[in-house]
């Protein structure tokens, strides 16, 4: 049976270059590497007769770090030839790719989160470079104020936006330099959250959302009795469960009180733009 997921998050790096605080990724746990091209094609060859996304997101991590970048996108397109690819990047390293390139990879969209309103002149300039490869971009703007993308820009087949977050909740404590859950309420947890309806493929297993299988994967005893899906076993109620609380989301707080704003660089380093 297949099953068709409205989004599916693809994490194929673990290495950032940014160190942010409250990232959901937990890039400021100096995490390392990415997975490797052949694990990431074995989970296509996996997943691809059992699932379909509308959009299939390429998430780290910075994805762009990723050496086989390119060979995994076109995999991807193969695979499921018809399902929006969306990469999300920080941006900085965009310069080290062919501006043309992407527009290979149709239907295709690339959402830059800003970090830093600091250096915001670094972004600018390396979105300019995939804007200037035609004159055919129409724009449009979301008109509502909780939308991260102020203004997206289109052609056939292809989207481009900034994604101006801003303020991040951090999904976990520290205590003793370990990870702790909040234990806070399911049901008030998932209501505030930045992700409630973003399953992950993370190292070929399906996770509720990002701050579960990044968490997992650092912190072994972290939380609870979560169990990812690795197969076809558990898949119905997964897909059925997803944008809905479940007890793991008590890991994550109850509201949104003191997020940490991404404008500001003192939560913000900046390890390498090269």
């Amino acid at each position: 049976m297949m099953y068709y997921l409205d989004r599916l998050d693809f994490n194929i790096a673990y290495a950032c270059n940014l160190s942010c605080k409250g990232c959901i990724s937990l890039s400021n746990f100096d995490r390392k590497g990415v997975e490797p091209l052949d694990s990431l094609l074995l989970q296509i060859d996996t997943w691809k007769e059992l699932i379909t996304p509308k959009v299939l997101t390429l998430f780290g991590g910075e994805p762009l770090l990723h050496p086989k970048l390119h060979d995994l996108i076109q995999a991807v397109r193969i695979a499921w030839p018809k399902t929006r690819i969306r990469l999300i990047t920080n941006g900085y390293l965009l310069k080290k790719h062919d501006p043309a390139k992407w527009f290979d990879y149709k239907p295709f969209e690339m959402q830059v989160s800003i970090h830093r309103s600091d250096h915001a002149h670094i972004i600018n300039k390396e979105i300019k470079r995939i804007l200037d490869q035609t004159t055919e971009w129409q724009y449009r703007r979301t008109g509502d104020s909780d939308d991260h993308r102020d203004l997206i820009f289109y052609i056939d087949g292809f989207q481009l936006w900034k994604s101006r977050f801003k303020d991040f909740v951090e999904p976990y404590q520290l205590a003793d330099g370990k990870l702790v859950p909040h234990n806070s309420d399911p049901a008030d947890a998932h209501a505030s959250c930045g992700s409630p309806d973003t399953p992950v493929l993370y190292k070929n297993k399906l996770y509720k959302c990002p701050p579960v299988s990044n968490i997992l994967d650092v912190q072994e005893d972290f939380v609870y009795n979560y169990e990812a899906v690795e197969n076809e076993i558990g898949l119905e109620k997964f897909v059925n469960d997803i944008g809905k609380p479940e007890s793991v989301c008590a890991m994550c707080p109850s509201n949104a009180n003191n997020p940490i704003d991404h404008f500001n660089k003192e939560n913000v380093v900046v390890k390498h733009i090269d």
